[in-house]
This record gives structure tokens, C-alpha cells and sequence, in this order.
């Protein structure tokens, strides 16, 4: 994205959250019902972003259990009798 197309971007969300926040100051209601409103957005807010962070938590922690089973199970493990027979079929073609 180039410089201007972000200036343009952040103009407009900065001015649709002063907007927001001024029509929500402005509104013909009681400060009492105003800051209820506010602390009920505020909270369903809070409560959907926790929500999320809970959700890419638990994918990353099944990830990374993935990968562990993986790495511990995929892991290809050399005997002492297979490096023998490959060491014995390299001696017998150089002789």
C-alpha cells in the first residue's frame, strides 16, 4: 500500500471513531444511560476479542502438539545393524 492510499485510509478511521464517539456523547439520553451503553459495547467488545485470542491460542497449542508428535514419530532413527550393512555393502564394491 503506498503512503497515499494509507493517509487517506487513517483519515477515515480516525474520523469515523470521532464520529462515533460524538454521536454517542451527543445522543439525547441521560449520562447515566450513555455510560451504561458505553460499559455494555465496551464489555461485549472485550469479551468478543478475548473470545478470539482464546481461539487462536488453543489452534496454536494443537499446532505445535502436531508438530511434536510429528517430529518425534517422523524422525527416522540409524540402527547399529543398518549402518553395519550399508558399511559392509561399501567395502564389498571397493574391493
Amino acid at each position: 500500500m503506498n503512503d497515499k492510499t494509507w493517509d487517506r485510509l487513517s483519515g477515515l478511521l480516525v474520523g469515523a471513531a470521532v464520529g462515533f464517539v460524538a454521536g454517542i456523547l451527543l445522543a439525547p439520553s441521560k449520562g447515566a444511560e450513555t455510560r451504561e451503553s458505553i460499559k455494555k459495547r465496551t464489555q461485549g467488545t472485550i469479551d468478543q476479542f478475548a473470545g478470539g485470542v482464546r481461539d487462536v491460542r488453543s489452534q496454536l497449542v494443537q499446532k505445535g502438539q502436531d508438530l511434536w508428535r510429528r517430529s518425534v514419530t517422523e524422525i527416522p532413527v540409524e540402527t547399529e545393524q543398518g549402518k553395519g550393512e550399508g558399511e559392509g555393502e561399501d567395502e564389498g564394491q571397493g574391493a
